[in-house]
């Protein structure tokens, strides 16, 4: 298979429906761009190793030791020619490694933007960001809503009003929160940037929190999977709706 196929094999791998394989694409790709940006480029030997790796079939530690095996324990380099760049590792710490990940973003923004969304997710699941956030259940206002079922009680007439409005939620978190986040079948379909928040003085939903602020389409936590971070639904209720 000619380099050009096994490098097209594992684009295509980091498109599959598995996010395992799409994960392990994508991760391998960055450093082979990372390469490329630095006008170097894998050994085809390597490319193979990371489709086989990208499959399950081996490890990545498995991968080390094939390369230590197939070039011994000396520091592979390939002759650098017209046809074919050579290989080379460039240590964590070289200050070239900003230049050329700003030049791979430019390479690949959709793929970057999916990984900054991740950094953000994993920031939620280490507990720093979590109380800072409300994680709010609008199925009844958002069903509601889609049949225009006005005379639902809990009816509400935008996707924004479903989310901002009327929580029994506990004063520490309402005071702290800067998102309040919609979410429906686990998954969050509204982020609101809170930045106005009172209580509802009288009626039906008097002492209740309302929260005022902007709509944020492009937010980090948009379309976030809550059953991808949480093992089961029981767990996640707990530390998820935060009200």
């Amino acid at each position: 298979m000619a380099y050009e196929e096994k490098f097209n094999e594992l684009v295509e791998l980091s498109h599959s429906e598995n996010s395992e394989i799409k994960e392990k694409a994508d991760a391998w790709l960055i450093s082979i761009g990372l390469q490329g940006a630095a006008e170097q480029r894998v050994s085809a030997f390597l490319l193979d190793l990371a489709i086989r790796n990208v499959k399950g079939e081996i490890t990545r530690d498995e991968v080390s030791q094939r390369l230590k095996e197939h070039y011994g324990n000396t520091e592979y380099v390939e002759p650098k020619s017209e046809l074919d760049g050579g290989y080379e590792t460039i240590p964590p710490d070289s200050p070239r490694i900003k230049e050329i990940e700003e030049y791979n973003r430019k390479l690949r923004p959709v793929l970057y933007a999916e990984l900054d969304k991740k950094i953000k997710r994993e920031e939620l699941l280490s507990g720093k960001s979590s109380e800072k956030l409300i994680f709010v259940n609008i199925k009844n206002s958002y069903e509601a809503m889609q049949r225009n079922d006005i005379k639902h009680p809990l009816y509400r007439s935008s996707l924004y009003d479903c989310t901002r409005k009327y929580w029994p939620i506990k004063e520490g978190n309402f005071d702290v929160a800067t998102h309040i986040l919609g979410c429906y079948k686990g998954k969050v379909i509204e982020v609101i940037y809170i930045k106005n928040r009172y209580i509802e003085p009288s009626g039906e939903y008097a002492g209740r929190k309302v929260f005022e602020g902007v709509e944020e389409d492009t937010s980090p936590y948009m379309g976030m999977n809550l059953h991808d971070i949480f093992d089961s639904l029981r767990n996640f209720r707990v530390k998820y709706w935060n009200i």
